[in-house]
């Protein structure tokens, strides 16, 4: 009541709140990784042949030659050897290896004549996070595949090229 008697309404005022903010944190936790570089270090190669009557030509990832069919393997020529790279990336990274897929890669003569590499191979395996870089960086990647040899297949001397791809996980 006032001084008259009378009733009086007192109001608090409060005083402005300040406008609402939201606050938004990111916080991003990462290492980083030197880019890899795949370095073709020497060719796969088949080795000396005959066709006969057709067949598979194969070298392993550990460049072993086999054969199936009617092909010939000759010793005198050309020696047979895997595919050699060499990757350089982040010390002790794992990394993946990716080969062609079958059907994709043809050696040529320069003429007429062609062969088709399939069921490619590799050391270390191309499985997810099959190769290991050294404490130093750098791993050796060994490739493999089949040469598939027509029947008659036209003599010469063939080529052709393929890509390797590696990743890390």
């Amino acid at each position: 009541r006032d001084a008259a008697g009378h009733h009086r309404r007192l109001q608090l005022m409060r005083p402005p709140r300040p406008p609402a903010r939201a606050l938004l944190l990111a916080l991003f936790v990462g290492t980083a990784v030197q880019a890899q570089t795949l370095t073709n270090t020497g060719a796969l190669s088949f080795g000396s042949f005959t066709a006969g009557t057709g067949g598979t030509v194969t070298v392993s990832a550990a460049g072993a030659r086999s054969k199936s069919g009617g092909v010939i393997l000759v010793s005198q020529g050309g020696v047979a050897a895997a595919a050699q790279f060499t990757v350089s990336g982040t010390p002790s990274a794992t990394f993946t290896i990716t080969l062609p897929a079958d059907g994709t890669v043809f050696l040529s003569d320069g003429a007429s004549g062609s062969m088709a590499l399939n069921s490619f191979t590799s050391n270390p395996p191309n499985t997810a996070s099959a190769g290991l870089l050294s404490g130093g960086g750098t791993a050796t990647v060994s490739v493999g595949a089949t040469l598939t040899v027509g029947n008659a297949q036209t003599p010469g001397n063939y080529s052709g090229s393929f890509t390797v791809t590696v990743n890390y996980p």
